[in-house]
């Protein structure tokens, strides 16, 4: 996630500005890449307890479901415009950490850790890009984990 959020922050300069200018904005932006990005992809598996209709399909108690965060996240009934990244919104119920009793419990250390990382990279770092073209970037994304494998930066 934090190299995610580095590699995206480096392509929005007016992001990074506004970062450094006024710092009590990051929690929301890191709520808005946590949403945008949803590097888990497999994160809500559940086992129905009873039958229930979802859509126009029958889930039977016993059946098991995995829903993904990032549909979730996408959602335009959850968040107006969803595929903008935009760091006015409250995205703060972004599904990234699960939902309910089996959320993740270590995502207060997960948003401090982006928090630290973002706060400290605008303002020593402001121009940080990456050291090689965006396409030449090999991610991960054959893992429960979407991310970028290894990030050389610049400043």
């Amino acid at each position: 996630m934090i190299s995610l959020s580095v590699l995206h922050l480096s392509q929005r300069p007016e992001l990074r500005e506004t970062l450094r200018q006024d710092p009590s904005r990051t929690p929301l932006a890191v709520e808005e890449l946590l949403r945008y990005l949803t590097i888990a992809e497999h994160t809500l598996v559940r086992l129905a307890t009873a039958d229930i209709e979802l859509g126009d399909r029958i889930i039977r108690a016993g059946e098991g479901i995995v829903a993904l965060a990032h549909a979730g996240n996408r959602d335009p009934r959850a968040f107006r415009d969803p595929d903008a990244f935009d760091t006015g919104r409250n995205a703060r119920n972004h599904l990234s950490f699960g939902h309910g009793p089996h959320q993740c419990l270590g995502q207060h250390l997960a948003r401090t850790e982006l928090q630290v990382v973002l706060d400290t990279i605008v303002r020593r770092l402001p121009d940080i890009r990456p050291a090689v073209p965006v396409e030449e970037l090999e991610f991960k994304d054959d893992a429960l984990v979407y991310g970028v494998r290894e990030l050389p930066v610049t400043w």
